[in-house]
């Protein structure tokens, strides 16, 4: 019988894996009521967040440079 995680290929970046990390402090924190661990959580989510945004809007622009030429 095949395993099913043979079916799933995840491959994720630095921001995504950032990003996860920091949602998942969030979550922890919201949880269990830690305040440090929220504004960690917080504080990555939203550089990691922004860093994604950066990330897509260049690979975009490459993207459309490199169609038009």
């Amino acid at each position: 019988m095949p395993d099913a995680s043979e079916n799933f290929k995840i491959n994720l970046n630095q921001n995504l894996w950032g990003l996860v990390v920091g949602l998942g402090a969030l979550g922890t924190a919201e949880h269990y009521r830690l305040c440090k661990l929220g504004w960690f959580g917080l504080f990555i989510s939203g550089l990691m967040s922004l860093s994604l945004v950066a990330t897509t809007i260049s690979y975009t622009i490459n993207y459309c440079r490199a169609r038009v030429h």
